[in-house]
């Protein structure tokens, strides 16, 4: 099952790691010998004694236990106190010495602790060479291990099939009971929040599970043969120590916490605050100087973020584990990662801080920028929404917009309205006072083009075969779908306006010497609709 090979290529890799580490060498400590019998370490030789080194004396130890054990006997161990120091003896036969110079004053050992404990040791020693050669040991060793497999793949079909039934049942049950009583938007968050992390709860106990089924499973395996029976006590005392280890250090980092969390909580509070107070200045006229209406956004959003990175910073002393190199070295890597790739997000922040303060946009005004043209609904750090009207809203990025020449048809008018314009080409021989007029009847059939300002036309270009003119309206409306139909409406109405009075609204080109001259006579200055003097 593929649950399981992982679970055993997580344990193996898990004991790997532990049987293989050990404590660090200590800095300035005399060179120790261990004298290893049958994969166990019976003791570990530092001071020499008279003429012979700490190795002369572990290979010496060593040569008499295994004839001592290739003699037999009962195997009692004791240890004798001697003016050398603690002899070691086995069935009565002195095996070695632990010497003053043995022990680690400096790590609390004593050499009475030693002694005893060298004293366990070889015992279990003995008996371990006993049975490596009793070969219906080892017929039992795998008895027992066959049957300690099979109760382990019992027990894990047992936990999947549990944990299947538990998310099938509990989890299933659990959301039909909360779409039962999702009556606002903040309880259909929790039917979806609640059982998606019942289910990984479940899912990580399953492997929890898993993993200590398998671990437990490892180390009776390795206990049941002397050859492998001192990893698994290691493996064993090892998770012990990283358990309490563990334990410790999640009752150390407790303080530590404690005092993260109350800055944190300050910081929650003085955010809270900052928003009620942006939002009574929200309420100021927009062209009040100072904070008022269209700068209080930006600037509530600039100090919450101040507050969150002051408290971020004066609360990672107290952070466990912050003090590791593991920690710093990944604190200056995401430093590094976020200075690379935040210089188009800095861009962006400061474009819209100038935007925002120098007032060169404020929403609900009417602009154009590059080829966009709508109504602005936001400006915030970051991009410029436009509305078009047209069912679409654009999102400018404020470098874009801080780059390009924007164009403000609602600086120049009060009260919510805008300026609109738009441009025609005709031909030279048709009358300007004309088109002029025609213009002015055009924007006079849309109701909501204002009377007053009047609108006006002007001549923007002479060109080589037309004239453009440009009709100039003020609008009262300040929705961004009646602005987009006004001027469709403006657009449909030039065109009636003209086709009454028989005028193309087209741009001639030159291919050939016309007919007759492409000018105006001065009796037809005045062609409908425009008026003459008096």
């Amino acid at each position: 099952m593929p649950f399981v090979r992982h679970m055993l290529c997580s344990i193996l890799g898990l004991t790997a790691a532990i049987v293989q580490a050990g404590p660090p060498p200590t800095a300035g400590a005399p060179p120790a010998t261990p004298l290893v019998i049958g994969q166990r370490t019976i003791h570990v030789f530092r001071a020499p004694a008279g003429m012979f080194t700490a190795a002369e004396r572990a290979s010496s130890a060593q040569r008499r236990i295994e004839t001592a054990f290739e003699r037999g006997g009962e195997g009692w161990t004791s240890v004798r106190s001697t003016a050398a120091g603690l002899q070691l003896e086995l069935d009565g036969q002195p095996l070695f010495l632990v010497l003053p110079g043995d022990a680690a004053i400096a790590a609390g050992e004593t050499p009475e602790a030693l002694a005893n404990q060298a004293s366990r040791a070889l015992q279990k020693a003995w008996a371990e060479s006993r049975e490596r050669r009793d070969p219906r040991a080892r017929l039992d060793a795998l008895v027992r291990v066959a049957a300690a497999g099979g109760v382990l793949i019992l027990g894990l079909a047992v936990a999947i099939r549990l944990a299947g039934w538990l998310r099938a049942r509990v989890v299933s049950g659990l959301r039909r009971g909360l779409q039962n009583h999702a009556a606002d938007r903040f309880r259909r968050r929790l039917v979806v929040m609640i059982p998606a992390l019942l289910d990984r709860l479940l899912q990580i106990s399953t492997w929890l599970l898993g993993l200590a089924l398998l671990f437990a499973f490892l180390t009776y395996s390795l206990a049941q043969f002397a050859q492998t029976r001192p990893a698994s006590e290691r493996l064993t005392q090892a998770l012990g120590e990283l358990a309490g280890d563990a334990l410790d250090a999640a009752v150390g980092a407790v303080p530590g916490m404690f005092v993260a969390a109350l800055i944190f909580l300050a910081a929650w509070v003085a955010t809270r605050l900052s928003g009620e107070y942006f939002a009574s200045v929200a309420a100021r006229p927009a062209d009040r100087p100072g904070l008022n209406a269209h700068t209080a956004p930006a600037t509530r959003r600039i100090v919450n973020a101040a507050l969150w990175l002051f408290a971020l910073a004066m609360a990672y002393p107290y952070l466990p584990g912050s003090h590791t190199e593991a920690f710093r070295g990944l604190s200056v890597m995401l430093g590094l990662m976020v200075s690379i790739g935040a210089a188009s997000v800095v861009s962006q922040i400061a474009s819209g801080i100038l935007i925002v303060y120098t007032y060169a946009l404020k929403q609900g005004e009417y602009v154009r920028i590059q080829e966009c043209e709508g109504t602005v609904s936001e400006v915030s750090l970051f991009v410029t929404r436009l509305r078009t009207g047209l069912g679409e809203e654009i999102a400018i990025p404020n470098a874009v917009v801080l780059g390009n020449v924007t164009r403000n048809f609602s600086r120049a008018t009060e009260g919510g309205r805008y300026v609109l314009d738009t441009t025609v080409t005709i031909g030279y021989d048709t009358p300007w006072r004309q088109v002029h007029a025609m213009l002015a009847e055009a924007a006079q059939t849309i109701p909501e083009i204002m009377e007053t300002p009047a609108p006006y036309v002007v001549q923007t270009a002479l060109s080589d075969f037309y004239v453009a003119y440009k009709l100039v309206v003020h609008v009262g409306a300040d929705v961004p779908a009646t602005r987009a139909r006004v001027a469709s409406d403006l657009h449909a109405a030039i065109q009636d306006a003209f086709n009454r009075h028989g005028v193309q609204i087209m741009s001639p080109h030159y291919e050939a010497d016309p007919a007759a001259p492409k000018q105006v006579a001065e009796t037809d200055w005045y062609a409908a609709p425009a008026r003459g003097p008096g």
